[in-house]
């Protein structure tokens, strides 16, 4: 008898699932095309960022942490000028993020720099600090913006 009920309620359940995502159970997957007309590319920036430095500052608890980076973006691009959005985010021990996990990261855009040009000094302040000794990795991402 058991048996018999925990069928039924299987089949109510299949019955329920099939009748709720009817649409979807009739529309076939399909991959999309890298490089195809129908795949949105994302070009690499022709950039690169260089001469990483990052200031120390000592918390108000005496703490030394990390509180900006200032780096060299380099365009690549021996045609024509570009400006650059650079973004950081600073990860210390387990669940520790600078800005914190679920925010926007810290970005800064350049000045135009000119075709095979640099710009020095570019600095990232980061709101929240990461104490350098658990300190773990340091991303950057940079994209090209015009």
């Amino acid at each position: 008898m058991k048996t018999i009920i925990m069928a039924a309620i299987g089949v109510a359940v299949l019955m329920t699932a099939t009748v709720g995502f009817g649409a979807t159970l009739a529309t076939g997957t399909t991959l999309a095309n890298i490089g195809g007309d129908d795949n949105v590319s994302v070009p690499a920036a022709r950039a690169n960022v260089s001469a990483l430095t990052w200031t120390e500052r000592v918390s108000p608890v005496g703490v030394v942490e990390v509180g900006t980076i200032t780096f060299t973006v380099t365009n690549e691009d021996a045609a024509d000028p570009h400006v650059f959005d650079v973004c950081a985010i600073l990860e210390g021990p387990v669940g520790t993020y600078a800005p914190l996990a679920g925010n926007a990261p810290e970005c800064i855009t350049t000045a135009s720099i000119a075709a095979s040009g640099t710009q020095t000094g570019v600095t990232l302040s980061f709101g929240t600090s990461v104490d350098v000794s658990d300190l773990v990795d340091i991303s950057i991402s940079i994209e090209e913006t015009t």
